[in-house]
């Protein structure tokens, strides 16, 4: 496997994001195509709003601070996302979002890098003082219900989200 890292979102990084956005759009992926697509607007803004969300700075009412960082390569080639919610404050992400989400962009899948970026998220879940922590996935996404297994995540319970009608499974790793 090759040499891969966390860094925290740059806009040193404007051409290989967009890259990996387009990924996702090429590929249909609307849920993380939609998630990015404002970084094709105004990238810089972008990248300032997601360092912002670290520091707790400007966030709506209700919203926590998170950190986001990018899988990226010796090529510097932004393979994946995760991010990293510092606390649980409502039922929402108590229940069905927890405190890390992750992606890996399509063409990237199937290579052993959502198994690191979870890997290396936890390190710095451990950074962030967060020592018990709360993963989850949709209960048929089996490839992510196995990243979280190999990161040591142990099955609580699936719950559904009424919102989204969605089964999600849900795993709590301790650091």
């Amino acid at each position: 496997m090759e040499k891969v890292f966390l860094i925290e979102p740059s806009k040193d990084y404007r051409d290989s994001f967009v890259c990996m956005v387009r990924d996702y759009e090429i590929h249909k992926d609307e849920e993380y195509f939609n998630m990015y697509k404002d970084a094709l607007e105004d990238f810089d803004k972008y990248v300032e709003k997601l360092l912002n969300k670290s520091k707790d700075i400007g966030l709506a009412e209700n919203r926590v601070a998170s950190s986001t960082y990018w899988l990226v390569n010796k090529e510097n080639d932004v393979l994946g996302v995760i991010r990293i919610r510092h606390e649980l404050n409502s039922e929402f992400l108590k229940n069905i979002i927890g405190h890390i989400g992750y992606d890996i962009s399509p063409s990237n899948r199937r290579r052993g890098y959502g198994e690191l970026i979870l890997q290396l998220g936890l390190e710095k879940s451990k950074e962030l003082g967060i020592n018990s922590i709360l993963v989850t996935c949709k209960s048929y996404n089996y490839p992510s219900s196995r990243v979280i297994e190999k990161n040591n995540g142990v099955f609580e319970s699936e719950i559904l989200d009424s919102v989204s009608n969605n089964l999600y499974k849900r795993y709590w790793i301790s650091i």
